[in-house]
């Protein structure tokens, strides 16, 4: 998805009613000149988020959430930035251009293939549901036989493709879809003089939707040996579309677009390897599941979890591959913050065949057994190496001390770094000499949003200490009408404040004093790509005015009370300059600071 330029950010921005779209999803109230709602981000039987018209801003004084429009549809529907501005715009009819790259495919070309997408799918799916052929048949046996009944045929809309070369090319030609675009969209192979044919024969097709539900690429299996007498598929048991323009592999994950909502309200998602592994499941009634596509996680499709819930299971298969799967995700998963348990099947299992024996009591009862990610990959690790050895100890001790250093808790570090030395055998004080030693392998530091967007943000801020009173009076009043910035400016500096949010929002405010006549808490917002700093401005904004004071004279005392906090700092500062000096014995210097010292107290 391409960049969105900020001046069309602003505008969709501007142009929306965020009264408007928050009512979409809670039911609001006028309450004064604002409006309030019981929380839709957190459980309350009082309403306590409001929502400011006049400032086009929303704040929950019960869970400190707070932002603009964009913001919430963010957080509402759990989509990444450029997807919200996109929602937002189509709600308010601003048609969004694509900022390409010059080598990229335009808005264009991806309509096209997703449009030939949805209509070869609806091509398999009509195929899987009323051909007559053997191997149509076969294929629905063969579903059936796995407990696929005809309510999940269509709900994950599966389908079957012709044991034919052209079958495909001529159902989408009636329907006006050039070659070129069906090779751009993997459904055909070129032909080594020339033409094409179906890339899907013979197969169960299994479609990969994207996170809003459109179809992006299709997995096949082969029919198997004997169903209708006939022989097993030629090639491989699975083939897949290539990459295209709208499918990149490792960016999606299969079902999530009908299991985002239960990950999202249970907190919780399983995560499995492959189609049937997950579809068993799910018509079970186990709704927070998802396949990863038969790979390891990436960052694209944790992060893409992420948006839902931060707890994950694993399930992978017993098998080598699935194990080295599951450990291969684990670092990734600590890398973006994940909480995560691993669920370990019997030998020669899998998710379809362990809920088809055992049901599903047996398989959420295998889920409560679930493992942590330490317990799990120390027990990997020494069935791998052994401990009988000092070199296999070694071996064990580095790759888990690599894991736990991604973790950017110091007490979790310290303490899995004991527990560790106590399943070695080992020394405490060797092993945790031994954590500060070792570097985590290919940790990728965590991009903020907005320069992942490729904007110059803010620097993100960690609220290490509450805010002063005085500081947030003064920064109440810089939100509530800019002009204070102004005569601020011949007063104090940001480097006045304390170290924090108030600190670096003030600087932002700074700048955009110097920059723009007029601004806006929404130019604000932009600017600081900061959840803690959203939650801080948002909430001083809908403060009553009441509950500041008379504005002059709430100025005047906050700007003399930082003078004094001025000088004190600058009195700390020389007294310890002149204890330096003395020690030194630099008689000189001492009576220069002295006499400074002296001008600041008259």
């Amino acid at each position: 998805m391409g960049l969105i330029a900020e001046d069309i950010i602003q505008t969709v921005i501007d142009r929306c009613d965020i009264v408007d779209v928050i009512g979409r999803y809670v039911t609001l109230k006028k309450y004064g000149s604002n409006f309030k709602a019981l929380c839709p981000f957190h459980h309350e039987k009082t309403p306590s988020f409001v929502v400011n018209p006049d400032k086009q801003i929303f704040h929950c004084f019960g869970c400190g959430v707070g932002g603009n429009v964009v913001g919430f549809v963010m957080r509402q529907e759990r989509l990444e930035f450029p997807q919200a501005v996109r929602l937002v715009a189509s709600q308010v009819g601003i048609p969004i251009p694509e900022d390409q790259q010059p080598s990229g495919p335009s808005k264009s070309v991806k309509e096209e293939i997703l449009k030939a997408n949805e209509w070869a799918l609806q091509f398999f799916h009509e195929k899987l549901l009323t051909s007559r052929e053997a191997q149509a048949k076969a294929a629905r046996d063969y579903l059936k036989g796995r407990g696929v009944n005809l309510e999940i045929v269509k709900q994950f809309r599966l389908g079957y493709a012709p044991d034919e070369w052209e079958e495909l090319i001529d159902s989408l030609k009636r329907k006006n879809v050039s070659s070129e675009v069906m090779h751009q969209a993997g459904l055909v192979i070129a032909r080594e003089k020339s033409g094409y044919y179906d890339r899907f024969r013979g197969r169960i097709i299994f479609p990969i939707f994207d996170i809003l539900g459109r179809p992006v690429a299709f997995g096949a299996r082969a029919l198997p040996a004997g169903k209708a007498g006939l022989s097993e598929t030629e090639g491989a048991k699975y083939i897949n579309s290539p990459e295209t323009p709208v499918y990149t592999k490792g960016r999606h994950l299969f079902g999530l677009h009908l299991t985002k909502t239960s990950a999202g309200e249970l907190d919780r998602i399983v995560i499995v390897e492959g189609y049937m592994d997950m579809i068993m499941p799910f018509t079970h009634g186990v709704k927070n599941i998802a396949a990863s596509l038969g790979t390891a996680l990436t960052v694209d499709q944790i992060r893409l979890i992420r948006r839902y819930t931060s707890n994950v299971i694993m399930l992978f298969d017993t098998d080598t591959a699935g194990q080295a799967a599951i450990v291969r995700s684990l670092d990734g998963l600590v890398d973006e913050g994940m909480n995560v348990k691993v669920v370990t099947l019997d030998a020669n299992q899998d998710p379809d065949s362990f809920i088809r024996k055992h049901g599903v009591e047996g398989f959420h009862q295998r889920l409560r057994q679930a493992v942590s990610l330490f317990d799990y990959k120390l027990n990997w690790l020494q069935i791998q190496y052994g401990v009988d050895t000092i070199e296999g100890k070694s071996q064990i001790c580095q790759h888990m001390l690599s894991t736990i250093g991604r973790y950017k808790d110091e007490v979790i570090k310290y303490e899995l770094s004991k527990q560790l030395a106590k399943a070695l055998n080992l020394p405490e004080a060797v092993v945790l000499k031994q954590a500060g030693q070792v570097q985590p392998k290919g940790q990728v530091p965590t991009v903020p949003s907005g320069q992942a967007r490729g904007e110059a943000v803010a620097p993100v801020v960690s609220p290490s200490t509450k805010t002063p009173a005085v500081e947030t009076l003064l920064l109440t009043l810089f939100l509530k009408d800019p002009s204070w910035v102004k005569q601020a400016h011949s007063f104090i500096t940001p480097e006045d404040f304390s170290e924090g949010l108030a600190r670096e929002i003030i600087k932002t405010l700074w700048q955009l004093a110097q920059e723009h006549q007029e601004w806006s808490v929404n130019d604000l917002l932009w600017r600081i790509d900061d959840t803690a700093a959203h939650n801080l401005i948002t909430g001083l904004m809908n403060q009553e005015e009441a509950q500041i004071g008379e504005a002059q004279q709430v100025f005047d005392d906050c700007i003399k009370r930082i003078h004094q906090e001025r000088l004190k700092k600058q009195r700390r500062q020389l007294i310890h300059q002149i204890e330096e000096a003395e020690a030194r014995s630099d008689a000189s210097t001492v009576e220069d600071l002295r006499n400074k010292f002296q001008e600041l107290i008259k």
